[in-house]
This record gives C-alpha cells, structure tokens and sequence, in this order.
C-alpha cells in the first residue's frame, strides 16, 4: 500500500514538473448577460447547441483564431458546451496560452493554416501587418486591437514576428502585443532583411522630458473619459436608465514634424493615441441619438471605451517605461 501512494505521488509530481513555465491552468470566465448561446463553430450565425446564464462559470479550453470566442464547458464536466462570444463573459487569463481549437471558420485570406500552431500573440494595440519585417516595408493591412493571433516565425531579434490573420499573413511588429515567453524557440524564415539600424540622435533631455509630460497629460483626461462610458454603457446594459449627454468630439492629439524631432518615439505612440481617441468616438457615438437603444449597440460602444482605455493603458506604460530607462538615465 506504501510503495502504491509512493508511486502515485511520484506520478503526480513528475506531471507538475513537466508543466511549461509559462503554462496556465485556470481559464476561467463568468458570463455576464442575462443568456446567450453556446454555438457549434465560433460564429454567431452557427447552430445553437447550449444555453449559458447570468454568473454562470465555465472552463474555457480554447480559443478561435483570433480569440474572440472561447470553446467552453462547465466546471467538472468532459464534454463541451460549445464556443461563446468572449464579450459576453467576464474573464481575466492570456487567451494566447490557449490552444487553437478551430482554425478554418472565419478565414478569409488567401493563406489558411492547414493544422494547429504551437505559438499566439495578443494584440494589446492596433498594428500595420506588413511585407517585411520593415518599418519601411509595404503595408498588407491593419490589424485590429485586443485580438489573440497565431505566430508562425519570428526575426533575428524577435522585434517583429510573422503571424497569420484570419488567413492572412504579414509581419507586425512585436512590441504592439504582449510579450512571447518563449520567443527563441519561435523559427526563423529564411532570407531575412537585415535588421533596422535607426540613426542616433542626441536630443536635450528637457525637450523629451516636456514632450512626454504633454502626452501623458493628454492620455490622462482622455482615459478618465474611456472610463466613464465604459461604466455608462455597463448600466445601460444592466437595464438603468442613464442621462443622454453626448461629451464633446474628441480630437486627436496635436503635433508634427518638430515633436517627432524632439521624442522620436512620438512617431509611434501618437497614431496608437489616435487610435484610442477613435474608438472614444465611437464610444460616445450613441449618445448623439438620444432614445431607446439595443444590447448590441451599447455592447459595441462599451467594447470600443474599453479598447480605448486598454490603448491608452500601454501608451501610459510605455511612457513610463521610456522616462525611466531614456530620459531619467541622461540625467
């Protein structure tokens, strides 16, 4: 009996010890709508097979392929329930350390995965899919924010990575998505471009100091703005009856050739910024049209302030980032 409950305990360790680092066993969300449909396909005009409710906790133990809708069951359970919406749930897990369980429903590109990809990116921010792995390269399209994608190559430094969207395929660059863990045992494509040696240039730190602070005050009184319709919509959609007071359209935020000078990395957070002010508008777009509203219209407007808030959320970070390790070391 001893020699048993050894060997079950052995067998039990050795299976914790070959769990990857990075892997994640709790992918857990709770659905927050009244019911919705699990579905056969990731897709909402698929079969319907299941009903999920109100505080409903369910396993999720897949993802589509660009992680907007989870394959589910419930807690305990082998089989699965289908795939759901993720905006219908309440979750807080890296969808990218989830397997890719369907990979064929939504394609619309002319280059289809033919079988499972062992690597995922999640887009934190909006990205350009390009040729290349160039900043000069040509432009295929422009990937979306908050999605899960699979990652087929990488470059020489893992600055850019190659990935497949919903059958199309490009190179985007690496810091608009949460970092790989494992980016080294990402393959490299052949016949890579050499790697981008930008000029240096020598800028007083006070000017790159003043431009950071303009920026981040502009992130602030535009996140605290993402935040309230974010939680505007949510009572709306729980039933409350909310005042119809439309804030006033949101611009862009202001600057040119001499700001890029002066913070070259300007040139990149400012169109992530501009991003984030058009998903605001998008957010407060409804309240231009005061009345009754559906569920899909304040799911769609609370969805764009939350994505405007995550955008602004990395901007913010990166700022910081660049001030610490940049400006306050020149010091």
């Amino acid at each position: 009996m001893k020699n048993l409950l050894r060997f079950t305990l052995m067998v039990v360790l050795l299976t914790l010890v070959s769990l990857p680092a990075h892997a994640q066993t709790d992918f857990v969300g709770v659905v927050r709508v009244e019911s919705a449909f699990a579905r056969a396909l990731p897709a909402f005009d698929a079969e319907p097979l299941a009903s999920v409710f109100d505080d409903e906790r369910l396993e999720v133990i897949s993802r589509n392929l660009d992680g907007s809708w989870f394959e589910v069951r419930r807690p305990g359970r082998f089989n699965t329930l289908g795939w759901v919406f993720e905006g219908i749930m309440d979750w807080d897990f890296q969808p990218e350390l989830l397997p890719l369980g369907d990979f064929t429903t939504g394609v619309v590109g002319p280059y289809p995965l033919t079988q499972s990809t062992d690597d995922a990116i999640y887009v934190n921010e909006g990205a350009y899919l390009r040729e290349q792995p160039l900043r000069r390269a040509r432009m295929i399209m422009e990937l979306p924010a908050l999605i899960t994608i699979p990652v087929l190559g990488r470059n020489q430094d893992g600055s850019w990575v190659f990935v497949n969207y919903l059958g199309q395929q490009g190179w985007m660059i690496a810091f608009a998505g949460r970092p790989i863990p494992n980016w080294l045992e990402i393959p490299m494509p052949p016949n890579l471009p050499p790697l981008e040696t930008p000029p240096v240039v020598t800028i007083p730190v006070e000017l790159q100091q003043a431009q950071i602070d303009r920026l981040r005050a502009f992130i602030h009184e535009r996140y605290a703005l993402a935040a309230g319709l974010e939680t505007f919509w949510w009572r709306v959609f729980r039933g409350e009856i909310m005042p119809c007071a439309a804030p006033p359209e949101i611009v862009d935020y202001p600057y040119g050739e001499a700001d890029v000078r002066e913070l070259p990395e300007l040139g990149r957070y400012a169109p992530e910024v501009a991003q984030a002010v058009a998903y605001l508008n998008r957010a407060r777009e409804p309240l231009l049209h005061c009345g009754i509203v559906g569920p899909e219209v304040t799911i769609a407007a609370r969805n764009a302030a939350i994505n405007a808030r995550v955008v602004f959320d990395a901007t913010l970070e990166r700022l910081q980032i660049l001030e610490e390790e940049v400006v306050q070391v020149r010091r």
